[in-house]
């Protein structure tokens, strides 16, 4: 099979893949404009901009830019993963799936007034990624509290379609 499912979690020890699948390619879309959870922020920079510029970083092949940027808000609790580990496991993303040109976000979901996920689709040369950012307003800031990247695409096209039964 030429794609092996690959579940990179930035967050959680990932899976190591075999030196045939290391030609695989990445790529990233364009966040919206506005969202409710990004106007309630009392600060200039709400996890919609945080996304965008992370995937802009990305984009232009600066991966040390997009997590420098990402490090500036990321608060996970009990997991002592480095920033450099979390740079190490996007790198290999893009290593496997392709440099990044752009990304779609797919859904934003907010609960609540201090909780916001939005999931975004890379763009790759060979196959999507689905990623996951979670954020928390505190204290009027919005921090990064979990993120999350996978192949999940299928397990996408099930989620949209049981939403839009209900």
């Amino acid at each position: 099979m030429r794609f092996q499912l690959l579940a990179i979690v930035l967050l959680i020890p990932t899976t190591v893949v075999s030196a045939q699948e290391a030609k695989k390619r990445l790529l990233f879309p364009v966040a919206p404009k506005s969202y409710t959870a990004e106007s309630s922020s009392s600060t200039p920079v709400g996890p919609s901009a945080t996304v965008d510029r992370f995937f802009s970083s990305l984009k232009e092949g600066k991966l040390d830019e997009a997590y420098a940027d990402l490090a500036k808000i990321i608060n996970i609790p009990g997991r002592p993963e480095s920033p450099k580990e979390f740079k190490d496991r996007t790198q290999l993303a893009i290593d496997n799936f392709g440099p990044v040109t752009g990304y779609e976000v797919v859904e934003a979901l907010a609960v609540g007034k201090s909780l916001f996920r939005q999931t975004c689709v890379s763009l790759n040369e060979d196959s999507p990624l689905r990623w996951r950012f979670y954020f928390y307003c505190s204290g009027g800031e919005w921090k990064l509290i979990d993120l999350r990247v996978d192949d999940g695409i299928v397990d996408l096209f099930e989620e949209v379609a049981r939403s839009r039964q209900q």
